[in-house]
């Protein structure tokens, strides 16, 4: 997973965050004078800056095709190519995602959604009920030659609708399914867009329809493309298809304990040469519950290959239509556990995409993908090789840019980090604001904020408002961002979105004028528990300004120590009283705010309730005008920061370093241009990687 554009997230400049990019040059570098000031952007100049380097210049002969691959380093581990699962909504799932996967639309992080009609076309039908047609267009097709159909679109909605699901699942900590028994369909996915929409859809020729129960406001990114339904069909139905490695094997996406590099390789047609699997979707043996096999050792041609695919995803198609209970059982345990981070050549999931690069190589420093020969959507892939590796801390990010083994970092932005960048030459660092930090108060849990906790007082709910207000009031955002931000990103401010699930440009709340004052307890100061990660700089710089101004207004700040501080939040409201949390976009974004702030909402952990505003949220989950949807954004996040639910505070800083060369001076290296600020919390970042598309 969980995803912009460098208007976006803003850029950094010699001030360490100003409105541009800067560029050093790098005198001693390969026949490369000092560079004079260049244009990094339309209508933006990069000030050259006269800094040492940290890396003196080097003559040692060039790999051939480095020209030709550019190497990323991020914080962020790859988990899954599933998008329906929670290690798929992952950061580092979502960035390689947008690398290879296309589809119907793409989300920027201000919420505008993006149609790709190289790929389809999504169109609003009909109001009563809300319908949607998606219409296949003929240049979408997978990497393995295979066109794109409505089985896709088929699978997609019987995982994400739940309206299969024969058990309601169990989900561990992380999201992920828990056991289940092997006899029942369980995807353990759904959706709270597609959850509205349980009738299946019609399929004519290349369209598919989508008609919903009650409308809802996130109807254009609702459904889209996942999984290859051809080869989970194959992997599911076929008997003799091979088994995918078991999800315990890769569910956990920062796993020490990964195996070796693994050296699969793509032909040119994007299939795996090694592994169990066939060069195609075909099987290895005759199939009882699926199309006919074709088992002459991988040698089945190309017509062959692709009515092999389209009997699979036909299988798909009618074990859907017809809920086929034994087949949907095997498709539904293949989807669950396809596309985990692993050996590429066990799992024909992932490779096989529909983005210009498709995946090449998973390891444990990272992957690789590589073109993708039989893309023809609009947006071509500009190199031969992308590498994205995890595997390297912050500084060594910054060692290994220096040494001409990166080309772009986007390590976590700290102050030794931002000062050893500025330390190099020859590069465009960019600076920005990435999830929005909130401060949420609990109101249920028995704590200090919680109108059950003064049962004795004339009037418990207005006693603990008081109390949320003259908490509320007294922070500092301003001393907040000028001492644990602008350092970081110099032209950060404070923020005043609530709606932080939509995106950076949502609509901001208006001000609240909360009155701060003193508060008065018999038994010396209140206590407030504030759940953060003390372990980020920026959260606590912030949360010793926070408790500093809680004093003058009676109240002592604690932070919570907590082991597991998600799981905390989450689950145990008695444990804390006030959460510092950076809140990130989400790939339904109008239905996460609503879920979020509704009374019993499925990801309030605040218990939060207002009547008043449920019946805001009711109109707003189930408007399909996105006009309408920002005033309700608005009306809603006015009426959380009159109460007192939650205060903005700032959005959290980020920064990306990319090399700046040119073709003659740093010949058999890659040349990027135009590398925005890498925004981890965004739920799509296939609009980051558009300076590997051409």
């Amino acid at each position: 997973m969980t995803g912009t554009n460098a208007q976006g997230t803003g850029t950094g400049s010699a001030d360490r965050g100003g409105a541009q990019p800067h560029l050093a040059g790098r005198p001693g570098r390969r026949g490369g004078g000092r560079r004079g000031v260049v244009r990094v952007a339309a209508g933006v100049l990069a000030v050259p800056l006269a800094l040492g380097t940290l890396a003196a210049c080097t003559s040692d002969p060039v790999d051939p095709s480095r020209a030709g691959t550019v190497v990323v380093s991020v914080d962020l581990p790859f988990a899954s190519l599933n998008g329906g699962t929670a290690a798929g909504r992952a950061p580092g799932s979502v960035l390689v995602r947008g690398l290879v996967q296309s589809g119907f639309t793409s989300l920027a992080p201000d919420g505008t959604v993006t149609v790709d009609e190289s790929f389809g076309t999504v169109e609003k039908v009909a109001d009563d009920p809300l319908t949607v047609r998606y219409t296949i267009a003929p240049t979408a097709r997978w990497s393995d030659g295979a066109p794109v159909t409505p089985a896709d679109l088929l699978l997609e909605w019987a995982a994400r609708s739940g309206q299969l699901d024969e058990v309601v699942p169990e989900l561990d900590a992380d999201g992920v399914v828990a056991t289940t028994p092997e006899d029942v369909v369980v995807f353990g996915a759904a959706s709270a867009a597609l959850a509205r929409a349980s009738q299946v859809p019609t399929v004519d020729g290349t369209t598919v329809t989508l008609v919903y129960d009650t409308p809802v406001a996130d109807w254009q990114v609702a459904l889209d493309v996942n999984l290859p339904a051809h080869v989970v069909g194959r992997l599911a139905l076929d008997p003799d298809a091979p088994a995918l490695p078991t999800p315990a094997a890769t569910s956990q996406p920062d796993d020490d304990t990964t195996t070796g590099p693994v050296t699969t390789e793509l032909t040119t047609s994007g299939t795996a040469t090694t592994g169990p699997a066939t060069t195609g979707p075909a099987t290895t043996g005759p199939a009882t519950s699926g199309p006919t096999a074709d088992d002459a050792e991988g040698a089945a041609t190309d017509e062959d290959t692709a009515a092999q695919a389209e009997a699979w995803a036909q299988a798909v198609v009618t074990a859907v239509q017809q809920q086929d209970r034994a087949a949907l059982t095997r498709i539904s345990q293949v989807w669950r556990a396809a596309g985990r981070a692993g050996d590429a050549a066990a799992d024909p999931t992932l490779t096989t995409t529909t983005g210009p690069y498709v995946l090449a190589r998973v390891d444990a420093a990272g992957v690789e993908v590589v073109r993708n020969a039989h893309y023809e959507g609009g947006s071509a892939a500009a190199y031969d090789r992308v590498r994205v590796r995890s595997d390297l801390d912050p500084l060594a990010q910054i060692d290994a840019l220096a040494a001409d083994e990166l080309d772009v970092a986007a390590p976590l932005s700290t102050a030794d980090v931002l000062a050893a960048a500025e330390k190099l030459e020859d590069v465009t660092l960019a600076t920005g604001g990435d999830a929005v930090l909130q401060l949420v108060l609990q109101e249920a849990g028995g704590g200090v904020f919680d109108p059950a906790s003064y049962a004795s007082a004339p009037d418990p709910a207005a006693a603990a408002a008081a109390l949320r207000t003259a908490f509320l009031a007294g922070v500092p955002r301003e001393e907040v961002v000028a001492d644990a931000v602008r350092p970081l990103w110099a032209r950060a401010q404070v923020s005043d979105l609530v709606a932080a699930q939509v995106g950076p440009a949502a609509a901001a709340a208006a001000r609240a004028e909360l009155q701060p004052g003193p508060v008065a307890a018999d038994d010396g100061p209140l206590t407030v528990r504030v759940l953060t990660s003390t372990a980020d700089p920026v959260r606590a710089a912030a949360l010793e300004q926070v408790a500093a101004a809680a004093a003058d207004a009676g109240l002592e700040v604690m932070p919570v120590d907590a082991p597991d501080r998600a799981q905390t939040l989450r689950t145990r409201p008695e444990d804390w009283d006030a959460a510092l949390v950076p809140v990130a976009q989400e790939d339904l974004p109008v239905a996460a705010f609503v879920a979020r702030w509704r009374s019993g909402g499925a990801t309030n952990v605040t218990g939060h309730a207002d009547p008043a505003l449920d019946a805001v949220l009711d109109g707003l989950v189930a408007g399909p005008d996105p006009k309408a949807a920002a005033e309700g954004l608005a009306t809603a996040s006015d009426a959380l920061l009159a109460w007192g639910a939650v205060l903005p505070v700032v959005r959290t800083p980020v920064l990306t370093v990319a090399a700046a060369r040119d073709a003659e001076s740093d010949d058999g290296l890659p040349v990027v241009a135009s590398v925005p600020v890498l925004t981890p919390a965004a739920a799509d970042l296939t609009w980051w990687w558009g300076w590997t598309r051409r």
